[in-house]
């Protein structure tokens, strides 16, 4: 029995159902925000671990109220396209894996940013600012190593397979990697990744199969 097995029969009845629900609502509040006051969120509402070790201890999960903004109605228009379409895969991947699955890799993402946040500051006095839009990227990576063949129209008509789009979207943060000069912004990126690779790690965990196969998860 795997350890994500162990973990559900002991933790599966916590899991939150229909997480993505919740997780949109989040990504609205966020844009709204940044549209009306984005100062506010800074001030208090990101991963500040000095903060959080200072009495805020809400920022552990407030922080993910956060989804990036430009000004005008075509940035309304595509926040509303790009929340549908993250309820859309997250919805699928929690079919596919089970609520418990899911949930855990969401908040195993959490985790890793509020820990990773905290030891740097705690090691260096350093308080990090982490980007959450990449625990965002770690979702659709998630759902196309599970469904790599789904073909997304970008711009609504150019056909492109999940699998094509998501190996852009890698080589695009991995140029950010090495070319950002914030610290917090690399080890976002960092994060993103070690959550995708723990959780696919744990979930073949014994098993002779292939992560890319939709058999798997019927």
């Amino acid at each position: 029995m795997s350890i994500l097995d162990r973990l559900e029969r002991k933790l599966g009845r916590y899991a939150v159902p229909n997480l993505m629900k919740y997780i949109c609502a989040m990504y609205a509040l966020g844009f709204l925000i940044q549209i009306t006051a984005p100062e506010f969120y800074f001030y208090y509402l990101d991963l500040d671990p000095e903060a959080i070790l200072h009495g805020h201890i809400w920022r552990i999960l407030s922080f993910l109220i956060y989804y990036p903004a430009a000004n005008g109605f075509g940035s309304i228009f595509w926040a509303i396209i790009g929340i549908m379409v993250y309820y859309s895969i997250g919805k699928t991947l929690e079919y596919l894996w089970g609520n418990f699955r899911y949930n855990f890799f969401f908040f195993s993402g959490v985790i890793l940013y509020n820990v990773a946040g905290i030891l740097i500051y705690l090691l260096t006095g350093v308080s990090l600012q982490l980007n959450p839009t990449y625990m965002g990227f770690s979702i659709f990576l998630a759902y196309a190593l599970t469904l790599p063949d789904t073909v997304f129209y970008l711009y609504f008509f150019i056909p492109i397979k999940a699998k094509y789009l998501a190996l852009i979207e890698t080589l695009l943060y991995l140029y950010f990697l090495a070319v950002s000069q914030s610290p917090g912004e690399k080890l976002s990126i960092v994060l993103s990744f070690a959550n995708v690779m723990l959780f696919f790690i744990l979930l073949n965990q014994g098993k002779r199969k292939n992560i890319f196969n939709i058999k798997n998860y019927r």
